[in-house]
Parts: C-alpha cells; structure tokens; sequence
C-alpha cells in the first residue's frame, strides 16, 4: 500500500480521529507539519481540484489528510502546502455529519481521494474499519465514478451537476 499519512491538529475528541484509528490497524500514518514534505495534501482551501491525474502524485510521495475538527477549520487556512488539492463535492455518512455536503470525516476524505484516482480497493479497505463506512461509497457511487473518470477541467461541471 502506497503511503497514508495524515497530519494530527488534536481539535477533536481522539476517540473520534478516524485516521488515529486507521493508524492503529496500520493504514496511516501520522506525521507532523515538517513531515509533509511533498506529499498530496487533501485541503479544502486548494485550488485545484483532485482528479485521477493525481494518481501519480500519490504513488510517488503518499497522500497525506489534515485531520482536525470542521468547527476550528479556519485554522488551517493558513496553512500552505507543495501540493494540494481539494475534493469535489460529496455527502457525508459519518454519524456526526451524515447527509451534509462536504463535511467529511478524516478517512472518508481520504478514501474518496483514493477512490477517484483509481485505488478503489484501498478505499474501501480503509472505509470497512468503520461501522457507517462502506455507506459513504453507497450514498456517493455515482459522483465518485463520475469524477473517477473525469479530467480535471470536469469535476466541477460534474460537481455542479450533482450538487448544484
């Protein structure tokens, strides 16, 4: 397995961290802000959206999820990375934040980047370590094929199409 790291920002209840507990099967790995390196950072704040031309960025340097709490997200506004991309919209299924656009745990985020360049069964290792997991792939099967097999320049036509 290509690497999975995510940077620890302790906001949030550890009992909840969802990368914490992929990290405790062995499936991520937590690194600091000087680890991060040149690694495929998932932000909201990018400007440029992951596409499956990023699949590349991912097998040669990992992929690395920034996992904080959406209540204190301002928080990592300023921070600036190499590489970074942000995800087209999604529904949540976690318990927290189920059925809201965008509001997505650690590892769903995480398993949708994985999804849309192309390592599906990553993704779906890393979603059936969670009770509520697999859903995530049910409730968003058709925008995650869709933007699995889109260039860049269609996630957002794809993304309006499907949440206006």
């Amino acid at each position: 397995m290509t690497g999975i790291y995510y940077l620890y920002l302790r906001q949030d209840d550890p009992k909840k961290a969802t990368m914490r507990k992929l990290e405790r099967f062995g499936l991520a790995k937590r690194v600091d802000i000087k680890g991060v390196g040149l690694k495929l950072v998932l932000t909201p704040y990018a400007d440029i959206f992951l596409s499956r031309e990023d699949a590349v960025l991912y097998e040669k340097y990992g992929l690395c999820v920034i996992e904080g709490s959406w209540n204190k997200i301002d928080s990592i506004k300023s921070l600036k990375f190499r590489i970074e991309r942000r995800l087209p919209a999604l529904l949540a299924a976690n318990p927290v934040n189920y059925g809201k656009i965008g509001i997505l745990s650690s590892v769903e985020a995480t398993a949708a980047a994985l999804y849309i360049i192309g390592y599906w069964d990553t993704a779906y290792a890393l979603l059936s370590k969670f009770s509520w997991g697999l859903n995530f792939i049910k409730l968003n099967e058709n925008p995650l094929n869709e933007y699995s097999t889109a260039d860049r320049s269609e996630i957002k036509k794809i993304e309006e199409s499907y949440f206006g």
